[in-house]
């Protein structure tokens, strides 16, 4: 029940992004905007960025702040880790294995408050610009790859909308089911 329940909260967010009134191009920009800033590890700031890209690239703001919800508490370690090791192909930096060992070694550490903190914070470094570079990247992929869909669908829908078949009018109104908006009542 929680998969349908979640479906039909995306599936109305998706009907109300293609009756904004807007442009698709801008719409279309919002939503990449939100992707590609969804992607990055900025937790707590992310609708912030969204709408100040948005501002900036002059795209819909809010078409893009929904894409925030895309890394949650279900969503951030499958994200996060498919980014790092994105980045860490690209730039090197530790393994996830190694990752973990040396984090637990760190957390392990009987010496003074200073040397684990200055060890905690050399290990987050070591880690920082992969993560941060397969972010980008993945982000700018996902971006570009939302922009594209997004700028399409709404575009066909919107052409489409108004142009049902003459068969499907047809037997809609057979079937009782015209449009009531166009019926006068007496």
């Amino acid at each position: 029940m929680p998969f349908r329940w979640g479906w039909e909260k995306l599936k109305g967010w998706f009907i109300h992004l293609l009756h904004l009134d807007d442009s698709a191009h801008r719409i279309a920009l919002g939503v990449a905007v939100g992707m590609f800033v969804a992607m990055t590890p900025t937790w707590g700031i992310q609708m912030a960025m969204i709408v100040g890209i948005s501002w900036l690239v002059r795209a819909n703001k809010v078409s893009g702040i929904a894409c925030a919800w895309v890394t949650n508490p279900l969503t951030t370690v499958p994200i996060y880790s498919f980014n790092y090791a994105v980045g860490q192909a690209i730039v090197g930096g530790p393994g996830l294995e190694d990752f973990r060992h040396r984090l637990e070694l760190t957390l392990s550490m009987t010496e003074s408050w200073g040397t684990m903190a200055r060890a905690w914070w050399g290990l987050m470094l070591q880690v920082a610009l992969p993560l941060w570079v397969g972010c980008v990247v993945v982000g700018l992929a996902s971006g570009a790859v939302t922009y594209v869909a997004f700028y399409y669908l709404i575009n066909f829908y919107r052409r489409h909308r108004h142009h049902r078949p003459a068969d499907t009018a047809a037997a809609d109104a057979a079937a009782g089911n015209a449009d009531k908006t166009n019926r006068r009542e007496p």
